[in-house]
Order: C-alpha cells, then structure tokens, then sequence
C-alpha cells in the first residue's frame, strides 16, 4: 500500500512505508495488505546514527559481562538500520549470554526483532515468550516486538490486544497518544462483524470501549447522521478511557475527512443480452443503497446507461456519460470494457468499475477497480486453512483456466504464510463420478498398484484395505454447489474423512438450504458479509422489496458496496489501514487502485453455513509451536 500517514516518537514508530532493506536483504509483502502502515518498532535503545564499532572496539578490551553488553549494544545498532548479516554475527559472537539472565534476555529479544527483519514473525513470537520476570523497559520492547509479529503473521486482533496491554504500562501521556493510534489501525484493519463477535465476549473494559469506538467508526462509514451522538454516548459510557479525552473527539472530524460525495453519478451496466439478470441484481442493491440514505438532498443524481447493445463501443457510452454532467461513473461491467479503459493514463472523472481488467501493471488515475474476484476468496481460504494450524495442502480444482487462477492464489498465499501446497489435481467439471482425481490425489491408487503387484508375486488372495497419502493435513477444493455435494462426500469414502476441506464461496448457492448441503456438512469456506453477517431483517427487507434477486444475490451485494463505496475511495487511498465494512467483505485498495474482498470465515454444521467464532479462533494464537511434517506413505 502506498505510504501516506506517518508518527514518530521516541517510543513508537509508526511507518507508512517499509524501513530501508540493504542491498542483499530479501523482503516479503506484508500478510496483511497495508499492514506497513502499523509496523510497531521497539524502543531505540541507540541511535541508528551512532557509530557499532566504537561499541565493537570497546567490548575488544572488555570481557565477561560487560562485553556482552557492548556487543548487545552494536548489534541492536546494526539491527536499527535493518543490517541482518553484520546484527546476526554478532548475536553469535555473544559468550555463554545463559550465564546472566539480563543478558540472555536481551539477546532473545534482540533475536526476535532480527527474525522479524526476515519477515519471519510465526519463529519471532516463539522468542517473545518468557517465564522471567522483565523490567519494565524489557516488558515494553517485548510488547512492541509481539505487537508487529502478531500483525506480520496476520493477526490484528493479537496485535490489537498486545497494544492494549502495552498502554497499560506506558508512564508518558504523549507515548500513549501514539500507542492509541496504533491500536486504532490494527482494529480498523477487522470488518465490523468480527467486532460484533468481540462485543459479545467478556473483555477488560479497555478494549471493549476500543471494540465498541471501532463498531460505532464502522458503522459511520455509511450512517454518517448519527455518528457524533453515537461518540458522544460512547464518551458518558467510557468516561476514563484512554482514548476518551483526545482521540474520541478528534474521530468524528476523521470520519469525515478525504470523503467526496457527487452530485451527478453515471452507471454503466449491460442490461440488454446474456448478462441482463446479472446488470438487474446489481443495479437494484446499487439503488437499495441509495435510498437507504434518509436525507433526501444528500443522494445525487443518477443516470443508467445501457452498455448490452453494442459491448465494443465502451467509450461512446462512457463520453456519454460525461456529456450527461456525470461527475462519477459505475461500470463497466463486462472484463473486456474495462480491460479498454485501462489503455489510457488517465480518466476524465473518477470511474468505479463493477470488474477487472484482464493486464494491468499501471495504475490508471481516476480509475478505480471492484468485484467479484475469484483469487480473493482462494487467498482467504489459505489464512483460514493456515490459521487452523494447517501446513501441508492438496488442491482439487476443475479443469481450466478459472480453476488455475484459484490454485495459483491458493498456493501463493499459503506458502507466503509458511505453507507448503503437496499435490494437486484437477477434474472434469459436471461429471457424475470423480473417483479418478480424488484417488490420485490421495495416492489411492498407488496403494492399489503395490496390493496389484503383491497379488501377483504371491499368487495368493489377502485382505486389503486401501491407504491414502500421509503428508497432507487439510484440502483445498475448488467447485461449484452441484460438484461440491457429490465430491465433499467421497473423501469420507475413499479414507479421508479426517482431513478438513476447505472451498470458496462457489461452493454455495447463496441461498439456505440444508437438505441439499448436508453433503457438505464441516466444509470450511469463505464467503461475504451479505450471506454470513447475522444480520437477516436488513437483507429480508430488502430481498422483500426485489425478490426476483435473490438468484443472484452476490450481485445485488456487489451493487449496494458499488454505491456506499463512492464516497470512502479518498480515504481508502490515502490511509493503507482503512477498511471499508462492505456487504461484500473488508474491503481495501491496493496500489494499482484494484479493490480487494477480506471475507468471513464459516463452516457448514448441518447444511446450513455458520460464521466462526473469531473469539475461539483466537485462544490460539498466542502460542505457535513448529510443526513436524507428517511422513508420505
């Protein structure tokens, strides 16, 4: 995400872009998109300026205890400027550092900020466990180091609560101010149905006031009338809060900043042709949101072009559009019409397209991409799988080019997380019998080639039962509701019950129905906030009024965040820690200005999908052990 927001103290750093990396040092993109913006540094015990060898010479003429210290002190210099090589030497250097505590301690946490460095956050956080009692300078640079591994390893809600923690035995009132901001971005980074998850649980008061500040934030991003009451109810509620006095006051005037509301909007869809109904579901969520605004004078204009009858004339329309006043344009919708746009540098107005472009490695200016992407849900199955604490993966996707793309993503982001993808395999979508693919998945049919052979050296008839691979601990599989329901169940048949399979949204209709989808019962899967959030009268009410969408109820989804999104883009763009609570996920903007889905997490329980508790999800993550991998058969 690109750098835009930036505090510096002398405890706390908050960087909007990475520290300089030397030449050499191989970095990786955060877990987390726009994570950059909340690297949580700790406390500079020396200056990066200062010069390591006068140290090095020193600890040279020194021995025991008081060397070690020296060389504490130059590697921690080394480490400030991000220098691995030179900080790791002379960690290792460092005698017997078990022989005192306080230096052993030091060297652990010093190893725990070089690993992090290395972008290794998981191996980090296995360092910042202690059993010793820490001084109060330890304590705080442990905080701040499990703080930035937590949000490395993609957990900012650990991170969140490590902040919280860290402000309760931070002494200076301006260091606190910082830290508050630091907890207000790891929060601002969940979407608002996991703090509703986190309102319902016991908290320290502490962080239910943050969790209840952060709801009422998310909430205003659409209901903008009622956000300053709701602070000011929030401050009678929480009146000694650390956030109370100064950064409440200052978050309705936030809210509202960067934020660019058009009088006249233009919106291209193909209502005439194959994609009519598709056009139909998204302009009557983009008009469900429109009129949910009560204030009569705050909602534009707005104008609907057709763009079915002729898909190749895309720039006619959209000129059209700007001949008709647009002062915003939605759409197209069609990949190959928005695929055109992007062939120019800059548009006339700010365009907010309903699809991506096919290439695009340039940002375009007032050209801002959203959808329905695949590849999204396949990386948010790899967090959820990972999460669950699953590190060895086998796909199953159906052939072509939509199954590939979601292997790849699949695939690229389980092993950023540490991951590792064991086999793959595709098949033959809509076929009546998968046994094929599924056995050579598993090996299966390797287990049935040894029993073959054994039979014929033997001559002899013997029992047998078949054996699957060992070296996988979880599935991932890519299918429609029809391939789902008769592929879920054959790895019970073909010995895999016990490995947990995990789908994207694609897997479900979208509308309940648990007779059909008690073939998928215990399939994890991911899916937006409009299918998942326990929120039923708001979607009723609105299927109520356009009941022929509910077919393609994703759509009028993707309509309903296609207009609130509008107005939030300046701030999306400008602040790398902003997520926008859509009704199709958390949503951000990457630098190519393409919109991304952060979705929910469910399983099916008895047919009927059902949102995971992030509060039990998160009782594990404070401690990470290593993995052995399990052994192929």
């Amino acid at each position: 995400m690109r750098a835009s927001y930036r505090i510096i103290t002398v405890f706390v750093v908050l960087l909007i872009q990475s520290c300089a990396t030397p030449p050499g040092t191989k970095t990786k993109p955060p877990l987390i998109p726009g994570s950059e913006a909340l690297q949580l540094e700790q406390r500079k015990e020396t200056q990066a300026q200062e010069d390591p060898n006068t140290y090095l010479q020193q600890a040279a003429q020194a021995s025991g205890a008081t060397k070690d210290l020296l060389l504490l002190h130059a590697a921690n210099i080394y480490l400030d400027r991000n220098d691995v090589d030179n900080g790791q030497k002379i960690l290792d250097s460092i005698q017997n550092p078990d022989n005192d505590q306080n230096i052993r301690i030091n060297r652990q946490i010093a190893r725990a900020k070089l690993l992090l460095i290395r972008n290794e956050p998981r191996a980090a956080l296995q360092l910042l466990s202690f059993s010793e009692i820490l001084s109060s300078k330890q304590q705080t640079r442990v905080y701040r180091l499990r703080a930035k591994a937590f949000l490395d390893a993609g957990y900012p809600l650990e991170a969140s609560k490590t902040l919280i923690q860290l402000n309760s035995i931070l002494t200076d009132e301006h260091d606190r101010e910082i830290n508050n901001q630091a907890i207000w971005q790891t929060l601002s980074l969940l979407p608002v149905t996991t703090l509703q998850q986190l309102s319902q649980a016991p908290l320290h008061p502490d962080f239910a006031g943050w969790v209840e500040l952060a709801i009422i934030a998310k909430r205003g991003q659409v209901d903008w009338q009622h956000l300053q009451q709701a602070i000011i109810e929030w401050q009678k509620k929480y009146p000694g809060h650390p956030a109370a006095k100064v950064f409440s006051q200052q978050l309705g005037m936030k809210q509202t900043e960067l934020v660019e509301r058009p009088q006249k909007i233009a919106v291209m869809l193909p209502f005439s042709g194959q994609y009519g109904p598709v056009a139909n579901a998204i302009r009557d969520g983009f008009m469900a949101a429109y009129y949910q605004h009560p204030r009569i004078e705050d909602r534009p204009v707005l104008r609907f072009i057709d763009t079915g009858k002729n898909p190749s004339a895309i720039w006619n329309d959209y000129y059209d559009a700007i001949n008709l006043g647009a002062q915003f344009v939605v759409g197209p919708f069609l990949k190959a019409s928005v695929t055109s746009l992007t062939q120019t540098g800059e548009l006339d107005v700010p365009t907010l397209t309903l699809n991506y472009s096919q290439s695009n490695d340039q940002p375009v200016k007032n050209l801002f991409e959203f959808g329905l992407l695949p590849e999204d849900e396949a990386r948010q199955v790899a967090d959820l799988a990972f999460h669950q604490g699953h590190q060895y993966a086998a796909v199953l996707v159906p052939q072509g080019d939509w199954g590939e793309r979601l292997a790849r993503a699949f695939q690229q982001r389980f092993e950023e997380l540490g991951g590792q993808l064991i086999t793959q395999r595709s098949y033959t979508p809509g076929a009546n019998d998968f046994k094929r693919p599924i056995q050579s998945l598993l090996n299966i049919n390797q287990s049935y080639a040894r029993y073959h052979r054994l039979r014929q050296v033997t001559h002899t008839k013997m029992q047998f039962t078949p054996y699957r691979r060992q070296d996988v601990d979880m599935i991932f599989l890519a299918a429609t509701p029809r391939d789902a329901r008769q592929i879920k169940p054959q790895f019970k048949f073909h010995y895999a019950g016990e490995l947990p399979v995990y789908a994207t949204s694609h897997a479900f209709t979208g509308q309940v129905d648990s007779r059909a989808d008690r073939d998928i019962d215990e399939l994890y899967y991911v899916d937006m906030p409009w299918i998942l959030d326990p929120a039923p009268e708001y979607k009723s009410m609105l299927l109520k009024l356009w009941p022929e969408e509910e077919r393609y109820t994703r759509f009028f989804a993707l309509g309903v965040d296609a207009y609130n999104l509008i107005p939030m883009l300046g701030r999306l763009q400008a602040r790398s820690y902003e997520r926008f609570s859509g009704q199709t996920g958390n949503l951000y903007i990457d630098p190519l200005n393409r919109i991304h889905r952060e979705l929910l997490w469910a399983q099916f329980i008895r047919g009927v999908p059902t949102l995971l508790d992030i509060n039990q999800l998160s009782e594990t993550l404070n401690h990470v052990p290593p993995e052995q991998k399990p052994q192929q058969d």
